[in-house]
């Protein structure tokens, strides 16, 4: 069988990947672990442009926001299922921050996402009244594990996924295709999540990921429709089901629920509302990072039948159509560039 790509994970970026180079009319097969821990099973799917602690935009926000709107459009097309939630999020502002967000809108050319006046009257019984807002207009969600669910479907309706973990071993890299039992290909494209930091061909590459455990609440009287964001995050899924989160650790990278996580988060909801809830579920999940937190994206130099797209981090839903994009046309041909501050290339400058 002869294809012009192999692509190993199909969790969002192996997804995105696949939907771009199909757009390009590319063949492909997806290898898929079953048993493989992925971020994209946990992920909240939370959509945000900014950095709240520095009031900035999130890094190429401008360029990454309206291809995300685009692909993720679609792919609703396409799987014929709705995927992405636009919508807006209310900022906590604390006893200085009302200022701090004036003040920041103008300095750093905020105005398109931001609301300039914060909102002092936001009125929804189940939250303090004491809190001042600031609204952010192009939020929301996308439905992640929709999403997979719907493309793996679609894949196998094309005969393009394979259930099944990838030996490395077994990987036959000639100069010009690489082949897996009986599949060749140009190019093998590694979109493992943090499962790539065990990948014997990326030993140079400086992963530092992180755990993340979310909450999902069922919370009747709260009645939101706008995600609220403090020190956790509030967003509402439908039929009054919420999900809340997210922690971040460094160590004991597993998926593992924490008893240590679950008060974390409580706690930090109850900051924001004393309203009954009951916990539905408690999932947890290793985001795929690395050192500098910018996603690696590219072909091994000295291996160039060998590419990985990886490290989206926390801002996946956000930057990994764009970069899935630069990436698929650089895999065709059309490109010859990568934006440097993810080219793999940054991790073999020295040698």
């Amino acid at each position: 069988m002869n294809v012009d790509f192999i692509i190993v994970g199909q969790g969002l970026a192996g997804t995105l990947l696949a939907h771009k180079l199909f757009r390009q009319n590319k063949t492909f097969v997806v290898f898929n672990d079953p048993a493989q821990l992925k971020s994209s099973d946990v992920a909240a799917g939370l959509i945000n442009p900014v950095v709240f602690r520095r009031m900035t935009k999130s890094w190429l926000v401008d360029d990454a926001f309206p291809q995300m709107e685009t692909t993720y459009h679609e792919l609703e097309e396409l799987v014929q299922e709705q995927l992405y939630f636009p919508g807006q999020m209310m900022k906590i502002l604390g006893e200085d921050g009302i200022d701090f967000w004036k003040e920041k809108i103008f300095a750093n050319q905020l105005e398109e996402y931001l609301e300039v006046e914060p909102i002092l009257n936001f009125r929804n019984p189940a939250i303090s009244n004491t809190f001042s807002f600031g609204c952010v207009n192009k939020s929301g969600r996308l439905d992640i594990q929709k999403l997979i669910f719907a493309f793996a479907k679609f894949l196998n309706q094309q005969n393009s996924i394979r259930n099944e973990k990838l030996d490395y071993e077994k990987l036959v890299l000639q100069p010009d295709s690489v082949a897996y039992d009986n599949v060749t290909a140009s190019k093998i494209i590694f979109c493992e999540g943090s499962a790539a930091s065990q990948n014997p061909f990326f030993n140079s590459l400086k992963f530092k990921h992180s755990k993340g455990e979310v909450l999902e609440l069922k919370i009747p009287e709260l009645n939101l429709n706008e995600i609220v964001s403090d020190e956790v995050f509030v967003m509402p899924i439908g039929n009054h089901r919420y999900k809340v989160g997210a922690t971040y650790t460094w160590d004991e990278l597993n998926d593992e629920i924490t008893d240590s996580a679950r008060n974390e988060l409580l706690d930090k909801f109850q900051n924001i509302s004393s309203t009954h809830f009951e916990v539905l579920s408690q999932k947890a999940g290793i985001r795929p990072t690395m050192h500098d937190r910018k996603p690696v994206i590219g072909l091994l130099p000295d291996n160039p039948q060998i590419g990985i797209f990886n490290g989206l981090g926390s801002k996946g839903v956000l930057l990994g159509p764009y970069f899935a994009k630069q990436l698929a046309v650089f895999l065709i041909g059309n490109s010859s560039t990568i934006h440097p501050e993810v080219d793999i290339n940054r991790y073999f400058k020295r040698r």
